[in-house]
């Protein structure tokens, strides 16, 4: 049985996803499938561009360099898809 994650009330069990709470009058929404991916690839993409700051600061040769800009350049390609999909759902 589903409750409202505002004021604990219980919910109808044949309720559809987006229903109003009764008790508070807040919309009931079921969680997003994308969150996790979405904080998990954010996390990433600044860890990445991290190691390409210090990188710059600290690199001994070019081909270093490369790679992490490019694994970092990719992971924000990949973070701006996945905000896409967490918030079109």
């Amino acid at each position: 049985m589903r409750t409202c994650p505002h004021c604990g009330a219980k919910l109808d069990a044949d309720a559809p996803d987006t229903t109003e709470c009764p008790v508070c009058r807040n919309v009931v929404r079921p969680p997003n499938p994308y969150a996790k991916r979405l904080y998990w690839t954010m996390a990433l993409t600044v860890l990445l561009y991290f190691i390409l700051l210090f990188s710059l600061l600290f690199a001994d040769n070019a081909a270093w360099l490369i790679a992490v800009f490019a694994l970092a350049f990719l992971s924000g390609t990949y973070l701006l898809y996945v905000m896409y999909l967490y918030f079109r759902s």
